[in-house]
């Protein structure tokens, strides 16, 4: 359990699919509270493509990937941060959009423009900051049953 936390750098990835212990690196560097639990990801999230994670709290702004080399995935797809922080979805390949699973309640975490199969072009960016701490889950609506999922924990 420890020894995942021990690599270094702002990023860490994981190689279980259940999303590791949410990517603290460890060594402090991040602002992270080393002695926080890990965050308990929802069940839906089990068959997410992919399994990289960052534990990004003590940043203010927060970049995920959306399709980045053309995948079905989100980068990171586990990603923790803390109340207020931005996140920036880059949309890195075409026919990708964000839609909320779950939140809490307050949470504001709306998605994407239009319905479940309107995509945003390649280039562009949804932003949102989010106040509210829990756990937010998302996913690409023309590729969730892929597995293109992703989870924010909101501390």
């Amino acid at each position: 359990m420890a020894t995942a936390g021990v690599l270094a750098g702002c990023s860490t990835e994981t190689s279980g699919s259940d999303g590791g212990d949410g990517g603290d690196d460890g060594d402090g560097s991040d602002g992270g509270d080393e002695t926080a639990a890990p965050p308990e990801w929802p069940s839906y999230l089990d068959d997410a493509m992919g399994d990289t994670s960052q534990d990004a709290r003590g940043q203010s702004e927060v970049t995920v990937a959306v399709g980045p080399d053309g995948s079905l995935a989100f980068d990171p797809v586990y990603l923790r941060v803390d109340s207020g922080t931005t996140i920036n979805f880059e949309f890195e390949s075409a026919s990708h959009n964000v839609k909320p699973e779950s939140q809490p309640d307050g949470g504001s975490l709306d998605g994407t423009e239009g319905g479940e199969l309107d995509v945003v072009d390649q280039g562009e960016t949804y932003s949102v900051t989010l106040e509210t701490t829990g756990i937010y889950a998302y996913y690409c609506g023309p590729h969730e049953g892929t597995g293109m999922k992703g989870g924010i924990s909101v501390e």
